[in-house]
């Protein structure tokens, strides 16, 4: 069981700093979400940033302190949270574009956060039941390996963009140049028949 514990941990505290990072990146996609749901402008602009700040607190909590219990109350509100806006783009009737994990998220709020809202409440009471038993030191070097998982994972995705841009510099820079025609069929000076 505490290979489990772990594993859930590392995995809950990867998509949390994921997700708090992106929407720090991606702020302006995060506030159109949050307004297509209908919240006021103030609440607006204060979630933009509580909500990244809670997710990005809650999973160094879960790794770097797994003795106190507040960040798997966080984790569980926080999946409350989630499936609360999903279950509100639901009743809006209309499509919410769901920016929860930045530009990668895609797709639209909805029934996927309401459904995911068990398995939320499931790792915090796992968390809750048998916690992790390492040292906040050690908790440091297991967020540094998450940080630096992410990152990896973000610089294959720069890498292949810039692959793809690479191509498209190649044909740019080919189209600009000026061809002479094989064959000159402009009369010339100086020629004659």
């Amino acid at each position: 069981m505490a290979l489990l514990s772990i594993l859930v941990t590392i995995a809950t505290a990867g998509v949390l700093t994921w997700a708090g990072l992106e929407k720090v990146r991606t702020n302006e996609d995060f506030r159109i979400t949050l307004t297509a749901l209908g919240l006021p402008v103030p609440a607006v602009w204060m979630a933009a940033y509580a909500m990244p700040t809670a997710e990005l607190a809650t999973a160094a909590g879960l790794v770097l302190l797994p003795d106190q219990s507040w960040p798997r109350v966080a984790l569980a509100a926080l999946g409350i949270i989630f499936a609360a806006a999903g279950g509100l783009a639901l009743r809006l009737g209309r499509p919410v574009a769901c920016s929860c994990l930045g530009a990668t998220g895609g797709g639209t709020l909805g029934w996927r956060q309401v459904a995911l809202l068990p398995g939320w409440l499931a790792a915090a009471a796992l968390l809750q039941w048998q916690p992790v038993a390492w040292t906040w030191q050690d908790g440091v070097q297991y967020l540094a390996a998450v940080v630096v998982v992410l990152g990896a994972v973000r610089g294959a995705a720069v890498v292949r963009a810039w692959r793809s841009a690479a191509g498209d510099r190649t044909a740019i820079a080919e189209a600009s140049v000026v061809q002479r025609p094989i064959f000159d069929t402009s009369p010339t000076d100086g020629v004659t028949e």
